[in-house]
């Protein structure tokens, strides 16, 4: 069966309900031959499959052991008023969810009562986009400009401690940190030290580039 799907070339969600990794590993060895895109999902095989034998983890691990695939989440859990299980699947790098769905979970037969239905799906929806918008960027590169206000009032500067006169060498009781950051960054304090001033320069003064010789 998985020849003939491969053959296909067509993508596949790959369950992995009751399955070994080898087995994992043997299946997709078998369909990356003709189909270029496989999405391994991790899945449980009990209906409903309990809260404590859901073993979400299990998505972290099969990220690490098929770094060429993406990794999906079939689900057969219980749906709760806040969708827990599906969320913390998506948390945990689910780049794609399956989960039976319903309009009666009263409804006759195995499947109905551990489906969700629209208000489930709903509610679901509603926390991705949530975790969507307070994830923002993977990588910590710029201040955000929303920060730059609370930055600059929560970092410091240096400032002049007491008098200093022209053309006299700075030294670090000669000086002090303080907030906020109106002047030169404390992060430059080893640089300042030793430097000469160009003026008179009076106590409490934030210290800036123009007023030492670099």
């Amino acid at each position: 069966m998985l020849e003939r799907i491969s053959k296909t070339k067509k993508p596949v969600l790959l369950s992995t309900g009751a399955s070994t990794l080898e087995e994992i590993k043997n299946a997709t060895n078998i369909l990356k031959k003709g189909s270029k895109k496989i999405v391994i999902m991790h899945c449980i095989l009990n209906y409903p499959t309990k809260d404590v034998d859901a073993n979400l983890a299990m998505i972290s691990s099969l990220k690490k052991e098929f770094p060429e695939y993406l990794i999906g989440y079939s689900d057969h859990t219980l749906p709760n008023n806040q969708m827990t299980n599906l969320t913390t699947a998506y948390i945990l790098g689910a780049k794609v969810i399956e989960k039976h769905f319903t309009d009666n979970k009263k409804a006759k037969g195995n499947d109905h009562y551990h489906s969700m239905d629209v208000n489930d799906l709903s509610l679901l929806m509603n926390n991705l986009k949530k975790i969507k918008l307070i994830t923002g960027n993977f990588q910590k590169k710029i201040v955000l400009e929303s920060e730059l206000k609370s930055r600059k009032f929560a970092r410091r500067s240096i400032v002049v401690k007491t008098n200093i006169k022209k053309n006299s060498i700075l030294k670090k009781e000669g000086l002090i940190t303080l907030r906020p950051n109106t002047g030169i960054s404390a992060n430059f304090w080893k640089k300042v030290i030793g430097k000469k001033v160009k003026k008179n320069l009076k106590a409490n003064k934030p210290l800036s580039w123009k007023d030492i010789y670099i």
